[in-house]
């Protein structure tokens, strides 16, 4: 065979997963030299008050009922592609062009006051009633004090769920919702590869208000566990500190990275986790937190950087995402030395790797001017703030 012809994406993801991948068209070389894809479909249960609203998003041109629509957010296929060299990942899904952000019924901000009373919901809001209007993974939910779990209808990944926070203003948070947050992800995590054992590879985010990439005003944060590979920005960490190793023997990236932050005091430690405030901002209030454990110490220092963005920089709209190594026999690693860990993945050929939490500033609600430009997608970060100030204001630095 000497050629292959592709017309979708999705034709793309059925052609790797079949096993065939090209491997015997010489066309496919050059791709296969390249990028590597991976396919994951997923099925949620929908509650019935929840179906209407479905229909509504999710109705095309030509369908012939309802049913259609229903099948079409219950049912989705997600084909990720990745570019082996810059560690550069696309996931597509075309179910995403149809949610409620696309479709102009995001809600529009609510007035947020501390002082609304725990549990209060705000008309029209879908996750005030996440029993009736979110769906659910087919195992069931998770619940805690601080939230509950859901089914994303509109996935970056196949298996891609929320916890939808129990108050409603996103930015209302403290350390001990933080954790319940942070406890319901992993325990997601848990089920989730339980139910799927080939996926092993753990992400979080939290995006807050609509600047950050929020289609829903209330308060909630996605998880998403992977199959295959880990996801793009992980992978270039990775590759850099496989490469650091070797340009620099007997050192390790992410050691080195915290030693040079506190050396320049940007930087603060709650026991062996620490936080800082980066030198390479991708926007001007970022902070990154690394820890060779997932312990109340990382926790700690990821709630230290929320209330540095919230309370002292004023920040409306941010980025919070937790980059996981991936599960071992199902659960996160293990707390250990961190010279245990390095020494396990030296064993196994691997580099070792970190907990590592990334937050950073979207600007402001009602902004008019995007904070993200070519300059910045395509050439470098341009950034106002000093961080030096930052972590003077903060009191980190010595």
């Amino acid at each position: 065979m000497t050629r292959k012809t592709v017309r979708s994406i999705l034709e793309l993801g059925d052609f790797f997963k079949s096993g065939d991948g090209g491997a015997n068209c010489e066309t496919w070389g050059p791709f296969n030299r390249i990028y590597k894809v991976s396919t994951q479909s997923s099925r949620m249960t929908i509650p019935k008050k929840f179906e209407e609203k479905l229909t509504r998003w999710f109705k095309l041109p030509g369908d012939i009922n309802d049913d259609q629509s229903i099948k079409r957010a219950e049912y989705q296929t997600v084909v990720r592609v990745f570019d082996r060299w810059t560690c550069n990942q696309t996931c597509f899904n075309g179910a995403r062009a149809l949610r409620p952000l696309n479709n102009g019924e995001t809600n529009p901000v609510t007035s947020e006051s501390a002082e609304m009373p725990f549990g209060s919901k705000v008309p029209e809001c879908d996750f005030c009633t996440p029993l009736d209007y979110t769906a659910a993974d087919q195992w069931g939910r998770l619940e805690n004090a601080s939230g509950l779990t859901a089914s994303n209808v509109a996935k970056y990944d196949g298996l891609h769920s929320m916890v939808v926070f129990k108050e409603h203003p996103p930015s209302l948070m403290d350390k001990k919702k933080l954790c319940d947050i942070l406890d319901l992800c992993t325990q997601w995590f848990e089920v989730t590869h339980k139910n799927n054992p080939l996926a092993i590879y753990p992400i979080m985010n939290w995006n807050c208000r609509a600047r950050a990439g929020a289609s829903q005003h209330h308060g909630h944060s996605h998880m998403l566990l992977a199959e295959n590979f880990h996801y793009g920005q992980w992978e270039r960490l990775k590759q850099a500190a496989k490469h650091y190793s070797t340009e620099t023997p007997g050192c390790n990236y992410f050691d080195d990275l915290v030693t040079a932050h506190r050396n320049l005091g940007l930087a603060k430690m709650f026991g062996e986790a620490c936080v800082f405030a980066h030198i390479v901002p991708f926007c001007g209030y970022e902070f990154k937190v690394i820890s060779w454990d997932f312990d109340d110490n990382f926790k700690q220092a990821i709630s230290e950087a929320v209330e540095a963005l919230i309370n002292k920089f004023g920040a409306k709209c941010f980025n919070l995402c937790i980059h996981f190594p991936p599960l071992e026999k199902g659960k996160l690693r293990k707390v250990a030395a961190a010279e245990e860990v390095k020494k396990k993945s030296l064993e196994m050929g691997e580099i070792a790797m970190p907990f590592m939490a990334h937050l950073v500033d979207r600007g402001g609600v009602r902004s008019s001017s995007s904070d993200v430009c070519g300059m910045r997608i395509y050439g470098s970060a341009i950034v106002n703030e000093d961080p030096f100030s930052i972590a003077q204001q903060l009191g980190w630095s010595t």
